[in-house]
C-alpha cells in the first residue's frame, strides 16, 4: 500500500532552518513518505549534516523578497503532488508556495512556527546589534514576516516550539531535540574524556564551559565573558565552537589561556565535544526573540546529561526546573559565576541533574516524543 506523501517546506535548505525540520520529518517518516522542499538562500547545497536523509526538491534563490516571491510559484509546482504540505515557518519562503500548491487541489497545509519572526535578533538588543544595512535587513525581515501572517488563516493544523508561540498561534507544542542515539552519553566511544579532549586540543585538567554557535546579541555572550572573569569562576575555561566574528574572539581574549576557539564544529562531532566539557551555559537575554526561542544547544546538552546553567527567560525554567539544571537571572554574571562554582564543587549533584535532564529530553523532546504528538495532527489533516 502506498503511503501518503508529506512535503516539508523549509525556509532555507542550506542553513540552520533545516535543524528544526529534520526531527519533524524523521517523526513523520514512521507513517508517511517524507520529502523536503525549499529554497537555497545561503549556499549552493543542502546543509551538510542533513544531506541525503530525505528526497529534496530545491531551488537556488537570492535572499531578497522579489526573488523569493518570483520563486514561490516554481517551488509550488515542484510539490503539487504531495498529499500533505507542512510549511516550516510562517514566511513567504514556505507558507506562500504551500498555499499556492494547495490552491484548487484541496491539499491540507500544516504550519510549524519555530521562532518569533516578528522580533528581530538585531534590534532586540539595543546597543549590541549590527549597524547600517544589517540592521535594516533585520527590520525588513520582521516587516515581511508580519505581511505573510494572513497566509496562516485556515491551515489544517499548527505546531509550535515554545509557550510564547503557543500563546500567539495555538496548536500543538513540539519540542525539537537532537537524535537521541547519537546524543547519548553512554555510547562507549564517548567514555574516555581525556582522549576526547586530546582530539579537540583542549586542556586535560581544567573545567570547561561550552558556548556553541554564533554569539548573537540575544545569547548573552558579554554576560558569559563577565561571569568567567569573576574570581568564583577562576577554575573554568571557555570553549567556543562556531563561526565567530573577530570582535567576539577579541573580547574573549581577555581570558588569556582560558579561552579556546575551535571554529565551526559539524553536527556529527557535537556529541564528542559535549562529552569532553563540564557544563553548558545558555544565557538567553530577556528580549522578545529569546522569550519565544527554544535554544537547541540547551537540548543537546540535556540529551548528553550535561549540567546546564540557563537564564530565567522563555521556556528555560520549564526545561531546567525541578532539579534538571541551574537557573540564573538574565544579564547577571555574578549569578552565573556562582552556579559554575556550585557545579564544580558538587560533581555528584551535577551528574544527578544531568541525568534528570536527559530523562526529560527523552520524554519531551526526542523523535519518539515528537512522533506521539505530531502523527495525530498529520492523520487529522489527511482525514479532512
Amino acid at each position: 500500500m502506498t503511503r501518503p506523501r508529506v512535503t516539508l517546506l523549509v525556509h532555507d535548505l542550506a542553513g540552520n532552518a533545516i535543524v528544526r525540520a529534520a526531527p519533524l520529518a524523521q517523526a513523520l517518516s514512521r507513517e508517511l513518505e517524507v520529502h523536503l522542499a525549499g529554497l537555497l538562500l545561503s549556499g549552493p547545497d543542502v546543509y551538510a549534516p542533513y544531506r541525503g536523509r530525505f528526497p529534496v526538491h530545491a531551488l537556488r534563490c537570492r535572499p531578497l523578497l522579489p526573488a523569493v516571491l518570483a520563486a514561490a510559484p516554481r517551488l509550488a509546482r515542484l510539490v503539487r503532488d504531495s498529499d500533505l504540505l507542512y510549511a516550516c515557518k510562517p514566511l513567504f519562503t514556505t507558507l506562500l508556495p504551500a498555499r499556492l500548491a494547495a490552491a484548487g487541489r484541496g491539499t491540507p497545509v500544516l504550519l510549524d512556527v519555530e521562532d518569533d519572526e516578528w522580533s528581530s535578533r538585531a534590534v532586540d538588543a539595543p546597543g549590541h546589534g549590527p549597524a547600517g544595512w544589517a540592521r535594516r535587513v533585520a527590520d525588513t525581515h520582521g516587516l515581511w514576516a508580519r505581511a505573510a501572517h494572513p497566509l496562516t488563516r485556515g491551515v489544517a493544523g499548527v505546531t509550535v516550539s515554545s509557550r510564547a508561540l503557543e500563546a500567539r498561534y495555538g496548536g500543538t507544542l513540539l519540542r525539537h531535540g537532537p537524535d537521541s542515539v547519537a546524543f547519548n552519553p553512554d555510547r562507549p566511544e564517548l567514555e574516555d574524556r581525556g582522549a576526547l579532549r586530546w582530539g579537540f586540543e583542549l586542556p586535560l585538567h581544567r573545567r570547561l564551559a561550552l558556548f556553541a554557535g554564533v554569539p548573537r546579541p540575544h545569547k548573552g555572550w558579554d554576560a558569559l565573558l563577565r561571569a568567567l572573569a569573576r574570581p568564583e569562576a577562576a577554575e573554568w575555561d571557555l570553549v567556543a565552537a562556531g563561526a565567530h566574528r573577530p570582535e567576539h574572539d577579541a573580547a574573549a581574549a581577555a581570558l588569556g589561556r582560558r579561552f579556546h576557539a575551535l571554529g565551526p564544529i559539524g553536527n556529527t562531532r557535537m556529541p564528542a565535544l559535549l562529552a569532553a566539557v563540564d557544563a553548558v551555559p545558555v544565557l538567553q537575554r530577556d528580549v522578545p526573540f529569546a522569550r519565544a526561542q527554544l535554544p537547541a544547544k540547551a537540548l543537546e546538552a540535556m540529551a548528553m546529561a550535561l549540567p546546564v546553567a540557563g537564564t530565567t527567560v522563555g521556556d528555560l525554567p520549564e526545561l531546567l526546573g525541578e532539579g534538571r539544571g541551574w537557573l540564573v537571572p538574565p544579564d547577571d554574571p555574578a549569578a552565573l559565576a556562582a552556579a559554575l562554582a556550585e557545579i564544580a564543587a558538587a560533581p555528584e549533584e551535577a551528574r544527578r541533574r544531568g541525568r534528570r535532564a536527559r530523562l526529560w529530553f527523552l520524554r519531551e523532546a526526542s523523535v519518539d516524543a515528537i512522533a506521539r504528538r505530531l502523527l495525530p495532527v498529520a492523520r487529522a489533516a489527511l482525514g479532512g
